[in-house]
């Protein structure tokens, strides 16, 4: 089925890949889609059975085995079939898998969501709760949703205060003036005369200040000076900028934990203990979500070591909406490499699109 313009903008990014050839990314894609359907390695044999090549099963294991040596497949066990790794997950998402449309009953289900919300006149808070519930029980994945958030505004001024021996408040302050403050790690011999440096820098770095020529060689000296707190300092700059608009619980939403038990992935009760640990952290999850916000992207596919989760062989993929006043959220999917990413892609963007007309339509209907 054809792909609608908001899929294909999803993808815009990624580059031509020429590294295979036709019948090598047929059967990536053949031994991809058997994988996500199945959660069993992929064998020549069963894969010729069903394969749109008209080749042997011998043909089809040395492609196979090409495919292991770029680093596209790899073998789990001694003489089992091949499973997709990360790299030939990514090949599969950028140019192979195949997003259809969400089906219509699917659709219509939605429609019947969003009829109930405008007539209920539903909460914003209970619309995104009942989306990332419907995704997750769809796809059957862990789900994560960022209510609308506003773009960040540029920074006036940023300033450090010692409050402790080893311990400093970090105060910005937009162009709006929002005050923004929170308490950072500091060396305990910094002295006051080191934060007032390093206040100057991360002015200068991350403030729209024009600064005068004096202004910069005064700069320059300083980071000379400073050159044993470069480690601090990058460290202030990441505070600074991943630091969300808002950080309070009610902006982030969780469902889906228990889909976890159901994949073969997690059989291991240590990985899923470190899944729960990892969805226990709300704040780092608030950052990871609202750092994509700037994304010009609808649709972004985070695979395995892109996703930023402090876990190996997880995928997050995320939808951007809008909200009221400009703002906007995304809503996400959270589950193994071995995921159905054109299914997963198919029901956000429909969730995105019904989410985005219900909270702007929302808006317009209080004005």
């Amino acid at each position: 089925m054809t792909e609608s313009p908001f899929l294909q903008s999803a993808f815009a990014e990624s580059e031509v890949d020429n590294s295979l050839n036709d019948r090598q990314k047929t059967v990536l894609r053949e031994v991809c889609d058997a994988f996500i359907s199945t959660g069993i390695p992929v064998g020549s044999r069963n894969l010729s059975k069903s394969s749109k090549l008209t080749c042997s099963p011998a043909t089809l294991r040395n492609e196979m085995a090409d495919l292991e040596s770029m680093g596209y497949l790899y073998s789990p066990h001694t003489s089992a079939g091949r499973v997709p790794t990360e790299k030939g997950y990514k090949f599969y998402v950028n140019f192979l898998v195949e997003f259809e449309r969400i089906s219509q009953l699917e659709e219509s289900l939605i429609g019947k969501i969003a009829e109930i919300s405008l007539e209920t006149n539903t909460r914003q808070q209970d619309i995104l709760k009942s989306a990332i519930k419907y995704a997750c029980q769809k796809t059957n994945l862990a789900g994560i949703l960022l209510a609308p958030q506003h773009a960040k505004n540029p920074l006036r001024s940023i300033k450090l205060f010692k409050i402790l021996e080893n311990k400093a408040m970090l105060v910005t302050v937009d162009d709006c003036g929002n005050i923004n403050d929170q308490i950072v790690n500091i060396p305990s011999e910094t002295s006051d005369d080191v934060l007032n440096k390093l206040s100057i820098l991360l002015n200068a770095q991350l403030c729209q200040q024009q600064f005068h020529q004096y202004e910069q060689d005064y700069i320059e000296k300083t980071r000379h000076i400073l050159s044993r707190y470069n480690n601090l300092l990058s460290q202030l700059v990441k505070q600074v900028q991943n630091s969300p608009n808002e950080s309070d619980s009610d902006s982030i939403f969780l469902d889906g934990l228990v889909n976890f038990f159901d994949q073969p992935e997690f059989n291991d009760p240590e990985r899923i203990r470190q899944m729960v640990s990892l969805l226990d952290q709300k704040e780092n999850l608030l950052q990871l979500l609202a750092k994509s916000l700037d994304s010009k992207r609808e649709i972004v596919v985070n695979i395995g070591s892109d996703s930023g989760l402090a876990i190996k062989n997880i995928s997050l993929v995320s939808a951007r909406y809008r909200g009221p006043n400009r703002s906007v959220g995304r809503i996400g999917l959270i589950g193994p490499l071995r995921m159905d990413y054109g299914g997963v892609v198919s029901t956000l963007t429909s969730l995105s699109n019904t989410l985005s007309k219900l909270l702007i339509g929302q808006s317009e209907s209080s004005e």
